[in-house]
């Protein structure tokens, strides 16, 4: 079952794991429990499959940042979908990306 995804239209800062020096503006297009669904205007690099991210929030409504760490699961074009990854996996998943 998947999650209700809810549409938005707030920016997004991503930074990507060992891959990417310096943050991506994007736009986060929608968001569930589970991940959300990112867009960038333009970019030198495009988040990959399996790339891990920091990924920062603006919520302007509310005058708040929020910080999350995600996965990239698929990717088309300038847009990527990511799975919410829990602090206390991150290092886990970067280390089997990266050695196997």
């Amino acid at each position: 079952m998947t999650a209700q995804r809810y549409d938005t239209k707030e920016i997004a800062h991503i930074e990507v794991y060992g891959r990417h020096h310096g943050k991506m503006v994007a736009k986060l297009k929608n968001i569930s429990s589970s991940g959300a669904f990112f867009e960038l205007s333009q970019s030198e690099y495009v988040p990959r499959k399996g790339d891990m991210l920091c990924v920062t929030v603006h919520l302007s409504s509310l005058k708040r940042s929020h910080v999350v760490h995600a996965q990239v699961v698929w990717g088309r074009g300038l847009g990527f979908g990511a799975q919410f990854v829990a602090k206390d996996e991150l290092i886990t998943r970067m280390l089997q990306t990266r050695l196997f």
